[in-house]
């Protein structure tokens, strides 16, 4: 991928955690990349395909702030993992990531085409980021079949709720069920 198109993709990104997409147009996004909508073209070949572009990139920097585990010295707990995935996401500084994240999921239920293929990129990225945290955590690959997703989604489910509220209180007890469940599954 050419720098160009990297730096045009990293300011379209910022743009829309600052704008969303339900207004996205090039003309207007272009103007603020100082750029022309011509060259986002070229650079993305659609709009369809930067909002795609975006959704990845902006997964990529959601699950970048996942707490990493090394497998050769997990915590004795999960409750240490959730609370420092807790620190991130309930970080004011995350809100505009993760509301462009919702934004994109919800637009990809309603329509067929380039959003769900957005939305799909997001759940997959957090998906396989998640399976991999409870595999450090030594959550084997049969209870993680089935933990996964129930332990991605409560997390989503939380995140959504703290942004939903100006003063996001952490949810403590919620967490600490979660940390119960995973390592009822640890080896």
């Amino acid at each position: 991928m050419s720098d160009r198109r990297e730096e045009l993709l990293d300011a379209a990104t910022l743009w829309a955690f600052e704008h969303g997409l339900a207004e996205l147009s090039l003309r207007p996004l272009a103007k603020a990349l100082g750029t022309s909508d011509r060259m986002l073209i070229y650079y993305f070949d659609s709009k369809d395909e930067l909002v795609v572009e975006i959704a990845g990139r902006a997964a990529d920097l959601l699950v970048a702030g996942l707490p990493e585990i090394d497998p050769d010295r997990p915590p004795r707990s999960a409750k240490a993992w959730l609370d420092a995935c807790w620190e991130r996401y309930g970080d004011p500084a995350s809100r505009p990531a993760l509301s462009l994240l919702f934004e994109i999921d919800a637009s990809g239920t309603r329509s067929p085409g380039h959003l769900r293929d957005a939305a799909r990129t997001v759940a997959e990225r957090w998906s396989d980021s998640v399976d991999r945290a409870l595999a450090a955590l030594g959550v084997p690959a049969r209870s993680r079949t089935g933990l996964t997703p129930v332990l991605g989604a409560a997390l989503v489910g939380l995140a959504i709720e703290a942004l939903l509220d100006d003063e996001p209180a952490r949810p403590g007890p919620a967490l600490a069920t979660l940390a119960r469940l995973v390592d009822g599954e640890r080896r």
